[in-house]
């Protein structure tokens, strides 16, 4: 059984493309192209379920979406049903892919533990948000939505292992969050 605690998050399917079944993903990363991979997971109704991308199947968009073309998948009613749900890879299928990143994608940082450097750790990455080519991750603390802009100066570390990722808050932010 995969967890998505053990995958990268590589997007979502937005729309189907053609009437042959083909899906148009909105990709997080270059995960997908990169690795030119045989498989990925889909997640359905909250499992992780493996799909077979045929071959020749991914087709890169444009440089946010790829087209995909998953085995079985015959016509455009079977690919309407993915319209909306997540993609992910195990961390197994691209093991290097932080190492071969000459600059980090905020993206695959989706479902990793935010640890400040003061206040230990303060949530679970949901999101990641670009403003303007400002990166802001967004993070669930006790219910509440907390932005977080992702700047180079204020990473410390990452730890794939743990899926965790180690910075420094600005002062003062977290707190504005937590105030009534």
């Amino acid at each position: 059984m995969f967890k998505k605690e053990d995958c990268f998050f590589v997007g979502s399917f937005v729309k189907t493309h053609g009437v042959k079944g083909e899906l148009v993903a909105k990709k997080s990363s270059d995960l997908l192209e990169k690795y030119k991979l045989e498989s990925v997971l889909i997640d359905i109704d909250g499992g992780l379920v493996p799909f077979f991308i045929t071959p020749n199947g991914l087709t890169p968009r444009n440089h946010a979406t790829v087209r995909i073309l998953l085995e079985d998948m015959e016509d455009e009613a079977k690919a309407t049903r993915f319209i909306g749900c997540n993609i992910y890879v195990p961390f197994k299928d691209a093991p290097d892919f932080f190492e071969d990143k000459d600059e980090l994608e905020a993206s695959a940082l989706i479902g990793f533990t935010y640890i400040d450097e003061e206040r230990g750790e303060i949530g679970i990455i949901e999101d990641v948000q670009d403003y303007s080519g400002n990166i802001v991750l967004v993070l669930d603390l006790d219910g509440q939505e907390v932005m977080i802009p992702f700047a180079e100066e204020n990473f410390i570390e990452i730890d794939e292992d743990e899926k965790s990722i180690t910075m420094i808050t600005p002062e003062g932010l977290i707190d504005l969050y937590l105030e009534d």
